[in-house]
């Protein structure tokens, strides 16, 4: 039985209180017989960007993204004020990751994740 898998990138972010930030992805797919690499449309997708608990079992900021493009971007704007309330003084690491939900709904993929630092 032949098994095929995908690679979901990982990185890991420094986010600081008060600043406005971009988070964005780039999605994609390399063609098995030719090995061609090209990006995904991602006009008819949506996504969202979410920052997690250390451990990931709560959801602390959830953000639609702004632009999905048609050369396989997936970009969220993090408004200067959405980290500068007073819980997230407590809230200094967590989990983020982008996830994008197909035309219709039927498919849902994590694009993106990795681990976030806030600091002032």
């Amino acid at each position: 039985m032949a098994v095929f898998g995908r690679k979901v990138g990982r990185a890991d972010l420094r986010l600081v209180r008060g600043d406005s930030e971009r988070v964005s992805v780039w999605w994609r797919q390399r063609n098995v017989l030719t090995g061609v690499v090209t990006p995904v449309d991602m006009s008819w997708w949506s996504g969202r960007l979410e920052l997690r608990s250390p451990d990931g079992s709560e959801l602390w900021y959830s953000q639609a993204c702004g632009s999905m493009t048609s050369d396989g971007y997936a970009i969220a704007d993090i408004p200067p004020s959405a980290l500068s309330g007073d819980v997230w003084v407590q809230r200094r690491a967590g989990r983020w990751r982008i996830r994008a939900t197909g035309p219709g709904g039927g498919v849902v993929r994590t694009l993106a994740w990795g681990y976030f630092t806030l600091s002032d």
